[in-house]
């Protein structure tokens, strides 16, 4: 069973802000500067902004929950979900369009999140 996320989304005028639960690929989908060109972070790079507790602000929604980490077995489980989503329901409940996230294990080793985006960035990024 997937994960239910207790977030808040808050501080900005353009979407549905408050008390959030969602499972967690809603919540992931949700957050802004999660991935790189929609590539969506390996489980160490993902739970490092997990841990933090917080994201966003700024030119999106900050968003706050209680700071989690995930083990290998739940990102597992959910990727086929956060690939392959239901597009009929998330798009109702997310506050900007999002298109479909994808994976590129080049970047895997590396153990910076900043890094892994700059790299993941110059790599799939527009030129």
């Amino acid at each position: 069973m997937e994960r239910i996320v207790k977030y808040s989304r808050q501080d900005w005028c353009k979407c549905e802000c408050g008390e959030r639960e969602e499972p967690l690929t809603t919540f992931l989908y949700d957050l802004p500067n999660l991935t790189a060109c929609n590539i969506f972070p390996p489980l160490h790079i993902l739970n490092i902004l997990l841990l933090r507790g917080w994201a966003g602000g700024g030119m999106s929604p900050k968003f706050s929950w209680k700071a989690f980490e995930i083990s290998e077995l739940e990102y597992q489980e959910m990727l086929p979900k956060l690939l392959y989503p239901n597009w009929q329901i998330l798009h109702k409940k997310l506050w900007r369009i999002r298109l479909p996230m994808k994976l590129d294990s080049e970047f895997d080793s590396i153990c910076d999140r900043y890094t892994w985006m700059t790299l993941v960035s110059e790599k799939h990024g527009i030129k």
